[in-house]
């Protein structure tokens, strides 16, 4: 009662700046938990939790799936699937990952896109298909299904099921991407065994390792061609390059990070100055996926100065480096796309190695993006999509390695 008197008793325009006050109040709570919203990376469900002993089977074989019912692109149909894989010293591991189908199947086999995200994180929280947007990572998917493609993605191993997630691993990347055509075809949806891999940035390669190893590891599929998007294929490259740049700080971080996780000899205390070692934790597993958690960690620091020493001078990681870059013939139709105004992974990388294919006789397409950044993945979608069309139809390919730089 004395509250309500002492309110009546006040004056109107006391009464505006009470108001003015809770509206104010209310306003910063809400941008408060929005702010939280944006930085903290939603957990995976129940589902991502492998059995506690995975069950027999071969690379591919689907553990378990559930319907994707939520923001479905147009004739479509999906799934959340968890299938098993093969992992660094071959043994089983369960993987995740989405299929998106056309409705109607019909009666003809369906071709396959694998799709191979870029750089997200190396938690199992970083990772997308169990969020509300599952395709957040995949491009023009839309698109792909009106071609009446069947589009699977791997989230690899350790984004959403549980551990480290081996980042920049080639080879389990790879099986993760070649399991996934395996796990589409149980779906019911006619997936077919002609495939085509593509992939951006982490995901290119991820993408070419996959086209590499495609006849030995999964010879039951027919690998029709392979695309990639500023791909992350020359590492001593990019490490160079970004030595004393923020960004490569993050991304080199998280690939030290996995790493240390993933081969035995590889210990952070022998490479990362002390000072440093909390910051550059913080930021080695700081989700991608949700971008302004980065806000909350202060100055990021430069690969200069949290290592203390050359990782090319340095064993393991120099054969670490060496053995997870992509080399081996491909040999199947090859489309680089890269932005010339990648601040992240410089076209000239990409440039050299279409060079050297070209060189080694593969069949090799370049497509540079004028002023495009690094996440090409929509800008190149249709330029991509288009020429994957052209694969499965096996129309002839517009190899340019006649217009590219002798190697010498």
């Amino acid at each position: 009662m004395q509250i309500k008197e002492r309110w009546n008793r006040l004056k109107p325009w006391h009464r505006g700046l009470v108001f003015s006050g809770l509206i104010l109040l209310a306003g910063l709570g809400f941008l408060y938990w929005r702010f939280q919203r944006a930085i903290t990376p939603i957990a995976p469900s129940a589902f991502y939790t492998p059995p506690n002993l995975l069950p027999a089977g071969t690379p591919g074989t689907i553990l378990r799936q559930e319907p994707l019912l939520a923001d479905l692109p147009e004739g479509a149909v999906a799934w959340r699937i968890m299938y098993l894989s093969t992992g660094m010293n071959g043994q089983p591991i369960a993987v995740t990952g989405t299929v998106v189908a056309p409705k109607d199947a019909g009666n003809s086999p369906l071709p396959v896109v694998a799709w191979a995200h870029g750089t997200i994180g190396v938690l199992p929280e970083c990772g997308v298909s169990h969020t509300a947007d599952p395709y957040k990572q995949t491009p023009v998917v839309d698109l792909m299904v009106q071609q009446g493609f069947v589009v699977v993605a791997t989230d690899y191993p350790g984004l959403g099921t549980p551990g480290i997630h081996p980042y920049l691993v080639g080879s389990v990347s790879a099986h993760s991407i070649l399991d996934s055509v395996r796990a589409a075809q149980q779906l019911g949806v006619n997936a077919g065994d002609r495939f085509v891999v593509w992939g951006a940035s982490q995901g290119g390669q991820a993408a070419m390792w996959a086209a590499q190893s495609a006849a030995t590891y999964a010879p039951e599929l027919t690998l029709v061609a392979a695309a990639a998007a500023a791909p992350a294929i020359n590492l001593a490259g990019i490490i160079e390059a970004k030595t004393d740049d923020q960004g490569g700080g993050v991304f080199i971080g998280e690939a030290l990070y996995a790493w240390s996780h993933t081969y035995p000899n590889a210990n952070l205390d022998d490479i990362i100055r002390p000072e440093h070692r909390q910051q550059f934790e913080r930021m080695a597993t700081t989700c991608v996926s949700t971008p302004a958690a980065f806000l909350t960690l202060g100055t990021l620091l430069k690969p200069s100065e949290y290592l203390s020493v050359d990782l090319m001078a340095t064993e393991p990681w120099r054969t670490i480096i060496d053995q997870n870059t992509p080399r081996d013939p491909i040999p199947v139709p090859l489309l680089i796309t890269h932005g010339t105004a990648d601040p992240l992974i410089p076209l000239e990388l990409s440039e050299a190695e279409v060079a050297r294919r070209c060189a080694a006789g593969e069949d090799v397409e370049l497509v540079r993006l004028p002023g495009v950044g690094h996440d090409a993945r929509n800008e190149s979608g249709i330029v991509t999509v288009g020429w994957i069309q052209d694969r499965f139809a096996q129309r002839p390919t517009g190899s340019n390695c006649e217009a590219m730089p002798s190697q010498g």
